[in-house]
């Protein structure tokens, strides 16, 4: 699968590469404990509640507490939980450009790295990682071409364009895909849901890509860097010719 997926306008609007890890003694004193080893790099006070304009990307039960750790442009942002480390990047405003997974993944990997040294010093014991994951969340609105449900077999190639007048436009369309990434590296799971943005009320269709890998047993960076080639060349298959020309795709 070839990687050309650069837009002069793309819908991207959030970006993670996470972790999942095993850490027995992780405990609610643990959050307070790490936010005073980083916040130099993430001084914004931490939130047990997404920050406005963040959507939701794991999917866990409620029970498990999940802390957000913001930077002071409110770009960068750590998630954690007793089992999870996630690292993103988010769009707050149409002028923030999306720095690239070469300039993001050395970020994560040092976040990640250092935050199992941090561990180590209080635990004494080193984290036990048993997942890798990454997560490409984009917003198409009105920018993009999407006004209703209507409007997604105009954006995408692989909806049938030619249904009757009566199944033209579906008052939802909510839908999901399962796919193996190459080597048995894992699966990616591309998810379709229209609803609005909380912040502005805009009609929205969210589109998100999440790679998720089998186990820790591959080279991390080798794991992200091919997960993150499938997945954004799926992302360039999925939508058809007239909106990559739209949005301005080029090599």
């Amino acid at each position: 699968m070839s990687l050309v997926a650069r837009f002069d306008k793309a819908p991207l609007s959030e970006v993670v590469c996470g972790v999942r890890f095993n850490a027995p003694d992780f405990s609610s004193i643990h959050f307070g404990l790490y936010w005073q080893a980083i916040r130099e790099r993430f001084p914004v006070p931490p939130l047990d509640r997404p920050p406005i304009g963040m959507i939701e990307v794991m999917a866990s039960p409620p029970s498990l507490r999940r802390v957000w750790f913001e930077s002071a442009d409110r770009q960068q942002l750590i998630q954690l939980q007793v089992d999870r480390f996630h690292y993103n990047w988010k769009r707050r405003s149409e002028k923030d450009e999306y720095p690239h997974f070469e300039v993001l993944y050395p970020r994560f990997e040092k976040e990640w790295d250092e935050f199992q040294q941090w561990w180590i010093e209080l635990d004494k014991l080193p984290i036990q990682p048993t997942h890798y994951e990454l997560t490409y969340l984009n917003q198409i609105d009105a920018n993009f071409g999407w006004h209703s449900s209507k409007d997604t077999a105009k954006i995408f190639s692989f909806l049938d364009l030619s249904w009757s007048t009566a199944l033209a436009e579906s008052l939802r369309q909510d839908f999901n895909f399962v796919f193996a990434l190459p080597n048995e590296k894992g699966t990616l799971t591309i998810t379709f849901n229209q609803g609005k943005r909380i912040e502005d009320d805009t009609s929205m269709l969210l589109l998100e890509l999440t790679a998720r890998s089998p186990n820790v047993k591959m080279n991390m960076r080798e794991w992200f860097d091919d997960a993150h080639e499938f997945t954004v060349g799926t992302f360039v298959e999925l939508l058809n010719s007239k909106t990559k020309e739209a949005w301005g795709q080029h090599g």
